[in-house]
């Protein structure tokens, strides 16, 4: 499977991720991995897990989640 983005500027990059959010392939130059903080119901409380996840998300997706 190829990059999107790099297909898109006619490139051909393997695909290393896909994004968390629309689902396009991702080379290693186009994806984005942020630490994101994992909560689970617990009982009547919220239990937060001691290591965080990996978010990757694409450039748009993450231009889209950016505070402005």
């Amino acid at each position: 499977m190829n990059c999107y983005d790099c297909a898109r500027g006619n490139g051909n990059a393997a695909a290393v991720a896909i994004c968390r959010n629309c689902g396009a392939a991702l080379c290693d130059q186009h994806a984005w991995s942020a630490p994101q903080t994992v909560v689970r119901v617990q009982g009547v409380g919220q239990s937060t897990l001691p290591e965080p996840a990996r978010r990757i998300v694409c450039t748009v997706c993450r231009g889209a989640t950016q505070p402005a």
